[in-house]
């Protein structure tokens, strides 16, 4: 079936049948003159990925179900963290009530402070403990290895070393790349952060599947280029990478963060060994990468 069909069928627009091609989830047969053809596995997949959106769930999710060969215990997690949501939601609504009744902040900061914190994913604890552009900033790099709440005493540990690491450094981000940052942020707010989180996804997945293509690739080149010039070096994004460089070599980040990080995210862990791969190959061909700051 054609592209009109196939909307008619899952009850899609154009769009989002466009962008769950893009996003590697079907794989519909070209015709010689550019049209796709749609099977019963595009047909499938598309329902299937119909029913997961009105179910609530976002594209990351979607993309873990879909790659499941276990669709229940994949769609169990995404049912646990749902339900951690609405008592957050619930928790929050009676703070406000207990507001609205009199405004009694002494009584409303006791009962906050009895969420757990097993409700709050490790973003949230984040974004609550570094409020401003250092917690932008962490939240844009590390944000999507972070969306599942502590469950062990080894990631509670780890959790709490990051806090009082972060919480004990010395370290200023200029007004001027503040606001940089605090723009790029609403920037890509504005874009859709789900969007361009699953798009940055599918490009690591790629680079990790298949690393030599990225030595084929263009855009690699160009970027290369680009990291290496002096117009690069001038503009906010360079100085705020080189200050964070800086920052990187004299704080004890790699041993202190990075290394707890792995402990915290089995994600971020697995993200690490599969990145080593990419990186090495690439070192091979662009040895003046090495210079790059890398979260």
């Amino acid at each position: 079936m054609f592209m009109k069909e196939i909307c008619e069928a899952c009850h899609l627009t154009k769009k989002a049948v466009e962008y769950y091609e893009q996003q590697g989830f079907i794989h519909p047969a070209v015709m010689e003159n550019g049209y796709r053809n749609y099977g019963e596995a595009e047909l499938s997949t598309l329902k299937e990925i119909s029913v997961l959106r009105k179910c609530g769930l976002g594209i990351h999710d979607i993309r873990t179900v879909l790659e499941s060969t276990d669709k229940a215990s994949a769609l169990s997690r995404c049912k646990y963290l749902s339900q951690l949501k609405m008592c957050k939601l619930a928790a929050a609504q009676h703070c406000l009530d207990t507001l609205i009744g009199d405004y009694d902040v002494n009584k409303a900061f006791d009962e906050v402070q009895q969420f757990d914190d097993s409700m709050y994913t490790v973003q949230e604890k984040m974004a609550l403990a570094f409020p401003g552009s250092y917690g932008i900033y962490v939240s844009l790099h590390f944000g999507r290895f972070l969306n599942e709440p502590i469950q062990t005493d080894e990631q509670r540990i780890a959790y709490q070393k990051i806090v009082a690491y972060l919480d004990n450094l010395k370290f200023i981000i200029p007004d001027e790349l503040g606001a940089y940052l605090e723009d790029a942020f609403k920037a890509i707010e504005s874009a859709g952060i789900e969007r361009i989180e699953a798009a940055a996804h599918s490009a690591m997945e790629e680079a990790i599947r298949n690393p030599d293509a990225l030595l084929e690739n263009e855009s690699t080149v160009a970027y290369v280029e680009y990291r290496l010039s002096d117009e690069y070096k001038s503009s906010p994004a360079g100085r705020l990478t080189a200050l964070m460089a800086d920052f990187q070599r004299s704080s004890g980040y790699q041993e202190q963060f990075i290394e707890n990080m792995k402990k915290l995210s089995p994600a971020y862990q697995n993200y690490c060994d599969e990145m080593a791969v990419v990186n090495t190959v690439l070192l091979k061909k662009y040895p003046e990468v090495e210079s790059f700051y890398e979260m």
